[in-house]
């Protein structure tokens, strides 16, 4: 008799963001490319790569066989011993960043690579407070998740980590200041310079940005507000923090989508992409001179895992995959597909306020006002019980073998790189098809 798998993860496996008594989880059997396969064999279209970080999609043979030839020689190695594909994996990421970078402390996730890019700017600028954006996500752990600005800082982690601050977000379609581009004069980026003077320019240690906001909207900063953001930093000697954890690795048609703007970080943060999700890994990647701050002094930091060698395979078989089959070109191929479409899409439903994204990850703002703008789910909804207005086209598009995400208000639509024209277009129509229900809900 097969066993029961969906009742056995819900016995025993803590699920995420949730509480535990009404969650029913699918189990998944298999999975290759941009599709998996559940149990009762329906099979589903990944259009979100999993969480946003399933790249190049799944059962890659070239990447796995990285992998086993990695295991074949040794499967860990302490972090004070030296393993040749660490090393290599370090000065590959030197020679693909946008700028001038040298070394790279390695961990096993996007969460702990920030919370590493933040020890980093402490202690090299004597500093203690950090600022990042309302509208973020940068992880879960302590410092990482009061950093995140969306509702999930709320729950029990509050007061949080001391020093942490929070910033307007150049959010165009939601602008905070009811102004439009280029006539705001970036007076998004401008607030952050007041507020670094107003908290004593002495006193802040680093920005904490995502380069294109990911699963918070997908919010796309207008021309000029990077360049403006080093700037800034560069007057007041903070320390820029990329972080490129979802964005990275030709999601936003970019190997690193900070490239869509004349501008480089002092730190680089990535994961999810950097190995495609087969071997966790994370990575913090230092400029020359933050690199060159710590050849003097003590980076106290450390985990048992940093550059797990199996990982490290997977990480450089990544990026060799990106490289030569062009997957960052094919992103940027069916940006314009994305693009028309969800622009077709939006006339057609009163319910779609605003499609945004750049390469391959689009968001889908929702409104249940189409004079007001008013959102179809709010931040106080995130938690509460019962699916939002979002949350029903989701599920919808589910039932229709399309698989993807959605935050408050906005469907993530984030399919592997590797999908061709006809696969965008499949996707979009069931997506097209589901906003029936929200256009019941809107004015």
């Amino acid at each position: 008799m097969e066993e029961d798998y969906a009742q056995m993860e819900k016995n025993y496996v803590m699920r995420t963001w949730a509480a535990q008594r009404n969650v029913n989880v699918l189990p998944i059997k298999d999975a290759e490319g941009a599709y998996f396969t559940d149990i009762n064999d329906k099979k589903y279209m990944d259009f979100s790569s999993q969480l946003i970080a399933a790249n190049y999609g799944h059962k890659n043979q070239k990447v796995n066989q990285a992998i086993i030839d990695q295991l074949n020689i040794y499967s860990y190695m302490a972090p004070g011993l030296g393993s040749p594909t660490r090393a290599k994996l370090a000065k590959k990421l030197t020679e693909i960043a946008p700028g001038n970078y040298r070394k790279t402390f390695f961990s096993t996730g996007g969460a702990e690579a920030n919370e590493g890019g933040v020890k980093a700017a402490k202690y090299y600028t004597d500093a203690f407070k950090i600022i990042s954006r309302y509208t973020s996500y940068h992880g879960a752990l302590g410092i990482s998740i009061s950093l995140t600005g969306d509702p999930r800082r709320y729950t029990k982690n509050e007061p949080g980590y001391p020093g942490v601050l929070h910033a307007v977000d150049p959010y165009c379609y939601r602008c905070p200041f009811k102004l439009t581009f280029p006539e705001c004069n970036l007076l998004c980026a401008e607030a952050i310079r007041d507020q670094i003077l107003m908290e004593g320019k002495d006193t802040v240690a680093a920005l904490m940005l995502e380069p294109i906001v990911g699963s918070n909207g997908v919010i796309v900063p207008p021309p000029g507000y990077y360049e403006r953001i080093r700037e800034i930093c560069d007057e007041f000697d903070v320390v820029w923090i990329d972080d490129e954890v979802m964005a990275g690795f030709g999601r936003f048609g970019k190997m690193f989508a900070i490239e869509h703007w004349d501008a480089s970080p002092d730190i680089i943060t990535m994961a999810k992409g950097l190995t495609g999700t087969y071997v966790p890994l994370g990575a913090t990647l230092m400029s020359d001179k933050i690199s060159d701050f710590f050849e003097d002094n003590i980076y106290v930091h450390g985990a048992t895992y940093a550059g797990h060698p199996l990982a490290c395979a997977a990480g450089l078989a990544s990026i060799k995959l990106y490289e030569e089959e062009k997957l960052i070109e094919n992103a940027q191929k069916l940006e314009p597909v994305f693009e028309k479409r969800l622009n077709e899409i939006k006339e057609d439903h009163k319910s779609v306020g605003d499609v945004r994204g750049k390469g391959c990850f689009w968001g889908v703002e929702l409104i249940k006002d189409s004079k007001t703008h008013e959102p179809a789910s709010t931040r106080d909804e995130k938690f509460a019980p019962g699916p939002t207005i979002p949350g029903r086209v989701q599920q919808e598009c589910f039932k229709n073998g399309i698989f993807f995400v959605q935050m408050i208000s906005t469907l993530l639509l984030a399919p592997p790189i590797i999908v061709s024209k006809e696969e965008v277009l499949k996707g979009l129509d069931v997506v097209d098809e589901a906003l029936k229900i929200s256009d019941k809900e809107c004015k």
